[in-house]
């Protein structure tokens, strides 16, 4: 999943790949995209693209189910830098 924001262009992109997209459907990118919508034009990018992993998250932990044997390939970090 892919979070592209251009806040010059005041347009982003939020991208599943295709087996996410079967599992949750197009309604879930509307909702998420909604909900990021929402808290862009509120100015705090950074809140808000945290905001919208975590409600993706919490979608997709109902289709993909963490299980005991799972292991983290990425950090969990934010880098905020500009």
């Amino acid at each position: 999943m892919l979070i592209f924001v251009v806040p010059s262009r005041h347009r982003f992109v939020v991208l599943g790949d295709s087996g996410v997209h079967q599992k949750v459907g197009q309604d879930f990118w509307y909702r998420i995209a909604g909900f990021l919508s929402d808290r862009l034009h509120q100015g705090d990018f950074t809140s808000a693209i945290v905001a919208g992993v975590e409600a993706v998250g919490e979608g997709l932990a109902e289709h993909f189910p963490r299980r005991p044997d799972d292991r983290n390939e990425l950090p969990d970090i934010i880098d905020e830098r500009p």
